[in-house]
């Protein structure tokens, strides 16, 4: 009788610690350290280069040759901290850094008289905060799948310099906007205080109009979670 009692004394306890483990897991206070690679989805090398034709043509300058590269992409990482409501909701607050875009022209240009050398370079960063809902699919006991909604207030600065026959002049700007971020991710979690994550976010019409134009930014990173409670 005295084992019997033990036995079942030990099974409940046993269900207990699992439930209170469950329950754990379930929510409370989170954070999360990702990176991964950030690119610019709808800029366009070939509208840059008749920018550039027309930023010379609006000083009498015509361009004899030239050659460009833009960089679309950089390494993008944030921060964020969470609180998990139950298994399908949690709220989060980041610091992301969305990188830099980098696009350049070297060439020759002529007033009709003489031709010069010539080049314009031009740098456009984003970061900023990031506050999102995140809706949550668990599959199994350490998987889950998530969908993001949420808005950021992106900090962008640009960088402008030109070249003209050896001399040189440069400019910049910033301007403070807010952005809607979407995104879908999945995580797998390892022991009762990590996890795993994978997740591919949208950060949409990054930058404006009076500085290099507005961009749609995807990140796709791999962070690792820690849970505190």
């Amino acid at each position: 009788m005295n084992a019997s009692r033990w036995a079942v004394s030990a099974a409940l306890c046993a269900s207990l610690g699992f439930a209170a483990t469950a329950s754990a897991a379930d929510e409370g206070w989170y954070i999360v350290g990702f990176a991964g690679e950030a690119g610019a989805q709808n800029i366009n090398q070939g509208d840059l280069d008749q920018n550039v034709s027309d930023v010379f043509g609006s000083v009498g300058l015509t361009i004899v040759d030239a050659t460009s590269t833009l960089d679309d992409s950089d390494t993008g990482f944030g921060l964020a901290g969470g609180y998990q409501v139950n298994r399908n909701f949690a709220a989060e607050l980041a610091y992301v850094d969305l990188g830099e875009t980098s696009y350049t022209a070297n060439g020759t240009v002529t007033d009709g008289v003489g031709t010069f050398d010539a080049g314009l370079g031009l740098d456009q960063s984003a970061s900023g905060p990031v506050f999102s809902i995140l809706g949550i699919v668990p599959i199994g006991e350490r998987f889950s799948v998530f969908g993001r909604l949420g808005l950021a207030l992106m900090s962008v600065d640009a960088d402008v310099s030109v070249s003209i026959d050896g001399e040189s002049a440069s400019d910049s700007a910033s301007t403070d906007r807010s952005n809607m971020v979407y995104g879908i991710g999945g995580e797998f979690s390892f022991g009762q205080r990590f996890g795993l994550r994978l997740s591919w976010d949208r950060y949409a019409e990054v930058g404006s109009d009076d500085l290099a134009g507005e961009v749609d930014i995807d990140l796709i990173s791999l962070g690792l979670r820690y849970n505190f409670d």
